[in-house]
């Protein structure tokens, strides 16, 4: 069934999400159903116990699963909460584990998403979270449709993306920094306004900062960006002990969409930076400083925690900012975590400004320890410049999920 498309295909459904009694399902999950089959999306069903899935479904009025699985069909018959079960499904129906989205209603549910690596929704139409389960949750099954139509049924498109040649570091940038968005009564707002002012936006019930980030998390889930037991990081902002609270906040909350670890203080500034968009911003108006805003500069004030000394080597290390221009920030933690041991380094951000991304390597004999801050400056590092251009990414079809959220909720 994989198409080689890059979106889900599937969705796994514990039983108890669908069927409210063995003959009854919960209201809007046949409407639910219905809308996946419209789009060649296949749903299947779990259940720890044997059950007739097909009788069960057929009594309430519901559509034929593309395949039921209980704990006697998953090798070594492991209980919920092992992501064997989800690996059974993907094996199953021939798709990447990213192509799957699991809704449940138990954190064994919410287990066996991170242990393979699926995203979770938990059903709270089905049961209340009364679990510390931090994932993404649905009021109702047509929650569940807006994740879908919204984030996860169309091809992940970006404003700008790099793969370096070696495979083990990769750049995906969302948007571009002068697109703008409805916020209702004919206004907008800009990316600056989220990321840089702060300023809290709610676009009916959704804040916009939620819809961007998710946007952002989900597009990389799909494209295999996100994997995993992964380890999650900030790079800090130009004043010591501070990163951006916007990306914080929304991270600290969808840390573990993925079975992923949160970790603020692994990277952290020691000493005080220049702030590089301010000093951009007065260069641009014939103000400049001298003040130095070169990678060397990143050298000199950022480190990773040497509390992490052992803990980097073989990771995954995604590492978030809100905006990229010429990618300093991002080039100085890819060299840090590299020099530490990490397997590979992803970088998302939400905006990229249109100046080329360079990629910086430290000249040859020159060597650096990346648990402490290193006195270097630009002539340590060898620079290439990086194909240019940014696109629109997916400004379209996030101006189309905000104004549904608006119109919703009027």
């Amino acid at each position: 069934m994989d198409d080689g498309s890059v979106t889900v295909r599937a969705v796994v459904f514990d039983y108890k999400a669908v069927l409210r009694t063995s003959t009854r399902a919960h209201d809007g999950v046949a409407e639910l159903l219905h809308w996946l089959g419209e789009r060649d999306v296949v749903w299947v069903l779990l259940s720890s116990d044997p059950m007739d899935a097909v009788g069960a479904c057929a009594a309430a009025g519901l559509p034929q699963p593309a395949l039921h699985l209980c704990r006697d069909d998953i090798p070594g018959r492991p209980a919920r909460g092992s992501g064997a079960w989800l690996t059974s499904v993907a094996e199953a129906l021939k798709l990447y584990p990213t192509q799957l989205l699991l809704v449940g209603t138990t954190e064994w549910d919410w287990y066996t998403g991170i242990q393979a690596g699926v995203v979770y929704v938990h059903a709270r139409w089905a049961k209340a979270n009364k679990k510390r389960i931090t994932s993404l949750l649905a009021d109702s099954p047509d929650e569940v449709r807006e994740l879908l139509e919204h984030y996860l049924l169309h091809e992940p498109t970006w404003a700008y993306a790099l793969d370096d040649e070696d495979g083990r570091f990769r750049l995906r940038s969302l948007l571009p920094p002068n697109v703008s968005f409805p916020k209702g009564g004919g206004r907008t707002f800009t990316l600056q306004d989220v990321f840089t002012r702060s300023h809290s936006i709610a676009l009916g019930e959704q804040d916009a900062r939620d819809v961007l980030m998710l946007s952002l998390l989900l597009s990389a889930y799909l494209e295999g960006n996100l994997p995993g037991r992964s380890l999650f990081c900030v790079y800090p902002s130009s004043r010591p002990g501070r990163v951006s609270a916007q990306l914080e906040g929304f991270l600290e909350r969808a840390k573990v969409v993925v079975g992923s670890y949160y970790r603020e203080d692994l990277l952290e500034r020691v000493v005080a930076a220049p702030d590089t968009s301010l000093e951009r911003y007065r260069a641009s108006r014939g103000e400049g400083t001298g003040v130095d805003i070169s990678i060397a500069a990143q050298a000199r004030t950022v480190r990773i925690n040497p509390d992490y000394r052992r803990k980097v080597r073989g990771k995954t290390v995604i590492v978030f900012d809100d905006f990229t221009t010429e990618g300093k920030s991002i080039e100085w933690a890819r060299i840090l975590l590299e020099e530490a041991g990490a397997a590979e380094v992803i970088a998302l951000t939400v905006g990229k400004y249109p100046k080329a991304h360079t990629a910086y390597e430290l000249r040859r004999g020159v060597k650096i320890d990346p648990f402490d801050t290193n006195d270097l400056d630009l002539a340590d590092f060898a620079a290439t410049s990086c194909p240019g251009g940014v696109d629109d990414g997916p400004s379209q079809s996030l101006r189309r999920a905000m104004l549904e959220y608006l119109d919703t909720a009027q």
